[in-house]
C-alpha cells in the first residue's frame, strides 16, 4: 500500500510538470525571475561556471538537466544566489522558482536515492563500542572532524570521504583489531624505579617539599587536594611488584599534637586518570603505620596493572577539605584560641561587615600569609572574637559553603606544612614484576574476543571457526542479513592468510580490519550492486536507531525488521517511543543540543577570570540547557516554553552567583542553606514573563554566542 501511494504521488507530480518524454516549458513567471536575477551571468556558451539557464524548456529525461536544476534549487534555498554583491531575490521570486522546480526534481529522484550517508564521528564511535564490545572506546586525538551542513554533522551532503578519513579509518581498524587480537608480547623484564620528593607531584596546597621530604597534610577525598604520586613512574606490564616507602612524622612545638600512628595509604592509580578523581576510584594496595619522627622504611608486595603508578594519601590527617568537618575543626580551634578566630575574622571580612565575606584572595600560601600577619599583630581587635558573635557565626557558615571551604582549607594547609602535624615521604622504590598477572584490560580483551569469535566446537578447523564468526558477526557489522557470497569473500581473506603460515589470531585480526574498513560498515543504507529504489525494513531500523540513539539498531529492531514488522505504523511509533531519549545524558540529547545551540563550543571558551567561572561552572551551565531541552522533549511542552518557561534546571548556588536571584525554594531562610542543598541540581520554579529563564537567559547560550574574548557568562547585567 505504501508503494502504491508513493507511485500515485509521483505520477501526479509528473502530470503537473509534463509528460516524461517531452521537455517541460518554463512558465513565463519563472522565466521572468530567471531573466531578472540569473541570466546576466548564466547565458550562452560563456555562462559563468558553465551553468546555462537561458533555455525555454527543461528536458527532464536528461540526468545532467536534473542535476543542474537541483543545484539551482539548493543555491536559491541556501541564499547563495544571487551573490552577495547583487540585489537579493525577493521571497516571492524564490517561491516562484522553487515551487516550479522542486516537484519536478522530486518526481525524478528515486526514494532512498540520496547521497550515501557515512557514519559521522559520534555514530562511528558508538558503533565500534557496541559491535566490538569495547564500551570505553574513544576515537584517537586528531581523527578528522565531519563537515557541517545547516549546522549539523549528520547530513549526507556533508559526510564526504576524504583521504584523511580513509587513513584514519584504517588506523582505527588496526587499533581495534590490536585490542581484541593483540600481537604476542615479549616476556616482561624486571626493572627498578626510584622517586625522591622532587619526583612526586605537588597538587594544590596538599603537598610541599621541605629538605629531603615531601609533606602531606590533608585527607580530602579529592586526590588533587590530598595526595601525591610519582610523576615519571608507570608500569609497562601487569604483575606483582615490590614497593618500598621511606616515611616519617613531622611534628613541632608550634603545631598540634599527634599521638597515634599516621596512616599512609598506598593506592594503584592509572596514569590516565584525571587529577580531579576521588580516592575511592582507586584500589587500595597497602596501609603503612608511620609512628616515628625518624625515617622508617616499609616494604610490601602489590599487584599493579599496565599503565598504573602508586598514589599516597594520609588517611587520618587532622586537616580536611570536607565542608562540615572543616567547620567543626575550625570551631574547636576558635574556642581554644580567640586570637586565631580574630585573625580569620579580619582576613575574611576585611571591610568589617560580616555580610560581605571575601575568600578569593585567601586561597593557598597568599591566604595563610594574610592570616598569619593578623594573628601576629599585637593590635589585633579581639572584641568580636567570641563564639556567639555575628562575625563568628557568619565565618563558620562561610567555612561550610562551597567556595569558602576550599579557599579557607587551601590556606590553612600551610599552617600544617610549617608547624605540623604532617606526614613526610622521603623516597619511593618499585621493583619487578616478580610474576605476571592478568589485568582487567586483559580480561576485557578476552571477553570481547569470545563475544566476537564465539565458541569453538571440537571438530572445528581454523577455517570453520572463521566461517562461524563471519556468519554471526557480518550481519551485525553491516546492519542487515548477508548472503553466502559475502561470507565467502571475507573467508577467502582469512584462508589465504592462514595458508601463508599466519596464526588464527593474525587471520582474525586481518578479517576484522577488513570488515571495519568496508563501505558496507562505514555507510548506512549501502548495498553493493543493488539499485534499491525504496528503503527496506533494515534501512528503516538503521535510520531510526542512529537518529534517536546515535548508535546501531538493537536486537529488537533487527528482529522486527527481519519479520517485516517495522512497516506497520503502530509498530514504528511504538519503537520510536521506546528509543526516544529520556535523560539529559543520552547521546541524541547531547549531540542535538550541542549542534543546535552550539553548547559543544563551551569547552573552548574561556570566560574572564574575574567572573570565577571555572570548568565546573561551564559543565553545570551545559547541564542546565540539556536538562531544560530534555524536559520540553519528554513532556511534549509547547515551543514557547523555550523562550518563556515557568521552570528552569540549575542549582540554587549557581542561580545566586551567576543570575543574581534566589529561586523560591531557597527563600525564606535566614540561615545559610547547607552546601549540599546549594549544590543540588534540581527543577526550580520561576515566574513566566520575568527576566530569568528560557534559552536566551541561560549561561551556556550567552557563552556560546559570545566571541570567546569578552565572554560574559553572568546574566545579571544582560
Amino acid at each position: 500500500m505504501g508503494r502504491l501511494i508513493s507511485a500515485v504521488v509521483v505520477l501526479s507530480i509528473a502530470t503537473l510538470v509534463g509528460r516524461a518524454d517531452e521537455p517541460a516549458r518554463i512558465p513565463d513567471s519563472v522565466h521572468a525571475v530567471l531573466a531578472a536575477r540569473c541570466l546576466e551571468c548564466h547565458t550562452g556558451a560563456d555562462a559563468e561556471a558553465g551553468v546555462r539557464l537561458d533555455g525555454q524548456a527543461i528536458d527532464w529525461t536528461a540526468a545532467e538537466q536534473v542535476g543542474l536544476w537541483t543545484r539551482v534549487v539548493e543555491v536559491i534555498e541556501d541564499r547563495r544566489m544571487p551573490p552577495p554583491d547583487a540585489e537579493p531575490a525577493t521571497q516571492a521570486e524564490r517561491h516562484a522558482l522553487v515551487s516550479f522546480l522542486d516537484p519536478a526534481i522530486l518526481a525524478r529522484t528515486p526514494f532512498g536515492g540520496t547521497v550515501p550517508r557515512r557514519l559521522n564521528r559520534a555514530e562511528y564511535e558508538a558503533t565500534i563500542r557496541r559491535l566490538c564490545h569495547l564500551p570505553s572506546f574513544l576515537l584517537p586525538v586528531g581523527f578528522p572532524s565531519d563537515n557541517e551542513r545547516h549546522g549539523f554533522d549528520n547530513l549526507a551532503e556533508g559526510l564526504v570521504l576524504s583521504p584523511a578519513h580513509l587513513e584514519a579509518y584504517a588506523a582505527v581498524a588496526r587499533d581495534v583489531a590490536d585490542e581484541i587480537f593483540p600481537p604476542p608480547r615479549p616476556a616482561p623484564r624486571a626493572a627498578r624505579w626510584e622517586a625522591g620528593p622532587n619526583d612526586l607531584v605537588l597538587s594544590f596546597s596538599a603537598a610541599t617539599i621541605h629538605g629531603d621530604a615531601l609533606r602531606l597534610v590533608s585527607r580530602s577525598v579529592d586526590i588533587m587536594r590530598s595526595c601525591t604520586w610519582p610523576s615519571r613512574i608507570e608500569m609497562k606490564d601487569s604483575g606483582t611488584y615490590t614497593v618500598t616507602v621511606e616515611a616519617s612524622q613531622f611534628l613541632s612545638p608550634q603545631g598540634h599534637a599527634f599521638t597515634s600512628p599516621m596512616k599512609l595509604e598506598v593506592y594503584a592509580r592509572p596514569v590516565s586518570a584525571t587529577d580531579r578523581s576521588r580516592v575511592s576510584a582507586f584500589r587500595l594496595l597497602h596501609t603503612i603505620d608511620v609512628a616515628s619522627e625518624a625515617p622508617v622504611t616499609t616494604t610490601f608486595d602489590a599487584d599493579l596493572y599496565e599503565g598504573d603508578t602508586v598514589l599516597f594519601r594520609w588517611a587520618n590527617a587532622e586537616m580536611t577539605h570536607e565542608f562540615d568537618d572543616l567547620a567543626d575543626q575550625m570551631e574547636a580551634w576558635f574556642r581554644d584560641d580567640p586570637r586565631f578566630l580574630a585573625a580569620w575574622q579580619k582576613a575574611v571580612f576585611p571591610s568589617g561587615d560580616p555580610k560581605h565575606p571575601v575568600t578569593g584572595p585567601l586561597r593557598g600560601r597568599n591566604g595563610w600569609d594574610i592570616v598569619s600577619r593578623h594573628w601576629a599583630d599585637p593590635q589585633l581587635d579581639l572584641r568580636e572574637a567570641t563564639m556567639d558573635s555575628a562575625k563568628t557565626k557568619r565565618l563558620l557558615a562561610v567555612c561550610r559553603s562551597n567556595s569558602g571551604t576550599f579557599e579557607i582549607a587551601d590556606a590553612l594547609c600551610h599552617f600544617y606544612h610549617e608547624r605540623g602535624p604532617a606526614l613526610e615521604i622521603h623516597r619511593v622504590t618499585i621493583e619487578g614484576p616478580s610474576k605476571t598477572i592478568e589485568s582487567p584490560r586483559d580480561k576485557a580483551r578476552a571477553a570481547a574476543r569470545q563475544a566476537i569469535v564465539g565458541p569453538r566446537k571440537d571438530d572445528h578447523s581454523d577455517a570453520d571457526l572463521v566461517r562461524s564468526m563471519l556468519v554471526r558477526f557480518l550481519p551485525k557489522a553491516f546492519r542487515r542479513p548477508v548472503d553466502d557470497a559475502t561470507v565467502a569473500s571475507f573467508l577467502m581473506i582469512a584462508s589465504l592468510h592462514l595458508e601463508e603460515g599466519h596464526s588464527l589470531d593474525e587471520a582474525m585480526h586481518l578479517v576484522l580490519r577488513s570488515i571495519l574498513v568496508s563501505p558496507r560498515f562505514l555507510y548506512r543504507d549501502l548495498e553493493p550492486e543493488d539499485a534499491k529504489e525504496t528503503l527496506d525494513q533494515f534501512d528503516l531500523a538503521t535510520r531510526l536507531s542512529y537518529f534517536l540513539t546515535q548508535g546501531p539498531p538493537d536486537a529488537t529492531l533487527v528482529d522486527l525488521a527481519g519479520r517485516s514488522r517495522l512497516g506497520e505504523s503502530w509498530v514504528l511509533r511504538r519503537e520510536a517511543t521506546r528509543l526516544m531519549p529520556k535523560k539529559a545524558g543520552d547521546p541524541m540529547i547531547k549531540s542535538f543540543v550541542g549542534q543546535w545551540l552550539d553548547t559543544k563550543l563551551l569547552p573552548g571558551i574561556m570566560p574572564d577570570p574575574k567572573f570565577n567561572f571555572d570548568d565546573e561552572a561551564v559543565s553545570l551551565a551545559r547541564q542546565e540547557t540539556e536538562r531544560f531541552f530534555t524536559e520540553i522533549l519528554v513532556a511534549n511542552l509547547p515551543m514557547t516554553t523555550f523562550i518563556d518557561p515557568d521552570f528552569t534546571f540549575s542549582t540554587i548556588g549557581f542561580c545566586q552567583r551567576n543570575y543574581g536571584f534566589t529561586p523560591e525554594v531557597g527563600k525564606g531562610e535566614e540561615k545559610t542553606l547547607p552546601p549540599e542543598e546549594l549544590k543540588r541540581f534540581q527543577r526550580l520554579a520561576i515566574d513566566r514573563g520575568g527576566r530569568y529563564g528560557g534559552l536566551l537567559g541561560q549561561a551556556a547560550i550567552l557563552m556560546a554566542t559570545a566571541n570567546g574574548v569578552d565572554t560574559q557568562a553572568w546574566t545579571r547585567n544582560r
